[in-house]
């Protein structure tokens, strides 16, 4: 009897700690997919110190750690990750996206290249794979690698957007604008694929539907100061220079020199010689825009 009890409450213990973890890894998973990401970083660290043998957890905690700018600190989860289990493709394919935040264009691609070959229907590595050439100004080659993505089942917003991306650079309009409007129908609440297509939009000449779509991407990013600034740039164009400035106004707390600058020609238009002032004098000290704007 007490040898049954005795089982009976290691089972129960065994149980307690199982169940421990995943809620400690599920609250590391959720602070990722929400952007709470220095929490996440905690959360996964706090995982891996109990059970560091888990190569997937390691390349989360990768991901995390390059999504703060950290790439050494990335790149040491990714080369653990590759060492506890070569034949994971999710480690090289972080590996190859720190290289590309590095602008190590051939050594991102050789990571991505083995991913590839150790499952060819991991999306994320012909995704990632065509980020890096688009970043390399490599267009067709990017073309090529998102158009693999969507044929192995990434049917998915961001591929369909940054092919857009691509497709537009290339001169493919028609292309371009198919594939973003396969990007916002696949959204969801997600609004850079909207701000994508509105600017996309705009830049064909076609300003009243590029405001639809661009109001929808502030409607779900009203902080995202990417689109306060072309919504603002095409209401300035289109002459609506009250909403203009108020969707541009509250963006001036990011302190860019876009946004001042922008704000200082709009005031200017509208006859409001103090406040155009007042944009110009900010630009003494502003921030450049961030690069890739």
């Amino acid at each position: 009897m007490i040898r049954a009890l005795g089982a009976a409450l290691a089972i129960l213990v065994c149980v307690a700690a199982q169940d421990a973890r995943d809620r400690l890894l599920a609250e590391a998973n959720a602070a990722y997919g929400s952007l709470r990401t220095a929490e996440a970083v905690s959360l996964y660290r706090q995982y891996l110190a109990v059970y560091p043998d888990r190569s997937d957890v390691r390349v989360f905690l990768g991901g995390a750690l390059l999504n703060l700018g950290q790439l050494d600190a990335a790149l040491d989860e990714a080369k653990r990750a590759i060492a506890i289990d070569n034949r994971y493709p999710k480690g090289y394919v972080l590996a190859g996206r720190i290289c590309a935040a590095r602008q190590q264009w051939d050594c991102a691609q050789d990571f991505f290249e083995t991913a590839q070959r150790l499952d060819k229907r991991d999306s994320d590595a012909w995704y990632f794979s065509g980020r890096a050439f688009y970043d390399a100004n490599r267009l067709e080659q990017a073309i090529a690698e998102f158009e693999q993505a969507l044929r192995v089942g990434a049917q998915q917003s961001r591929v369909y957007e940054n092919l857009g991306l691509a497709q537009d650079a290339l001169g493919q309009f028609a292309a371009a604008e198919k594939s973003f409007r396969e990007a916002v129908d696949l959204a969801g609440t997600v609004w850079r694929p909207y701000f994508s297509y509105g600017a996309f939009l705009f830049r064909q000449g076609r300003p009243a539907e590029s405001l639809r779509v661009l109001r929808r991407a502030l409607e779900l990013a009203p902080s995202a100061v990417d689109v306060r600034f072309e919504l603002a740039r095409v209401l300035y164009q289109s002459n609506s220079l009250e909403e203009a400035a108020q969707v541009l106004k509250p963006a001036r707390l990011s302190g860019e020199c876009r946004v001042h600058n922008l704000l200082a020609r709009i005031y200017s238009a509208g006859g409001k010689g103090s406040e155009a002032g007042a944009e110009i004098k900010a630009l003494e000290n502003c921030k450049a825009t961030p690069e890739g704007l």
